[in-house]
């Protein structure tokens, strides 16, 4: 396996040139959004919150912060040793929608980046009716673009430079690339389209913001990653 593949989350994505620059692009669109849309958030969950990184990033801290994570590569083990003296800022592992064990509109804000493309797609809308009923405001998400132009050069660099890319067969493989992931068996990014999903987000959530990450000035097809603004109906 490759080397870099074998590290860390954090130094697998966040620390080395343009790979590095991409992954920590969504921290930095959310932070932007947040202050163009003046929005309050003393209240906030995150869903897929690894080691609660999206903290350094609010342009203002929020009194109360819930995070939730599968606990895949120990993401809330990190977090107890960085957050743990703060006692409004919860870590708890969650697997299921059932385990978010919301009732009411509490937080003020949602977050859930990079997190819904490795949901079983049998719990996507679960998860979004959970997040919907305790979100008061916006809910901020971010996917990959695993569709498209964008699937295909994304592809063939991880597998020349990277290692870690999914196993297509050549029709999947053209499939993806044609939109048609009906015909790709569906298994994290494999098989994975943005634009179903936002679909999925407008039944539970206004849908006032879809962009291209990092690359806002250019259709968000063509963008390595794709930000989801909605808002509480």
């Amino acid at each position: 396996m490759n080397k870099e593949y074998e590290a860390g989350y954090n130094e697998r994505l966040f620390t080395k040139g343009i790979r590095g620059k991409l992954h920590s692009a969504r921290f930095e669109w959310l932070a932007r959004r947040l202050l163009r849309l003046e929005c309050e958030y003393k209240m906030v969950l995150e869903l897929g919150c690894y080691d609660g990184k999206v903290i350094d990033y609010l342009p203002e801290k929020p009194i109360q912060y819930l995070g939730l994570d599968a606990n895949w590569e120990g993401g809330l083990d990190i977090a107890e040793d960085k957050w743990g003296n703060q006692s409004n800022y919860i870590f708890r592992q969650c697997t299921t929608p059932e385990q978010i064990g919301i009732i009411g509109k509490q937080y003020d804000i949602s977050i859930c980046m990079e997190t819904l493309e490795h949901i079983p797609p049998k719990m996507v809308v679960p998860y979004l009716e959970k997040l919907a009923k305790a979100t008061k405001g916006y809910i901020f998400i971010t996917v990959p673009n695993e569709i498209g132009m964008v699937f295909f050069f994304k592809h063939i660099a991880k597998k020349l430079f990277i290692g870690d890319a999914e196993s297509y067969t050549v029709s999947e493989f053209i499939n993806e690339t044609l939109g048609n992931t009906d015909k790709v068996q569906r298994i994290d990014h494999k098989g994975f389209n943005y634009k179903k999903l936002i679909t999925q987000i407008s039944d539970y959530f206004e849908v006032v913001e879809v962009s291209g990450i990092p690359l806002e000035f250019v259709p968000s097809n063509l963008n390595f990653c794709i930000g989801i603004i909605g808002k509480s109906k």
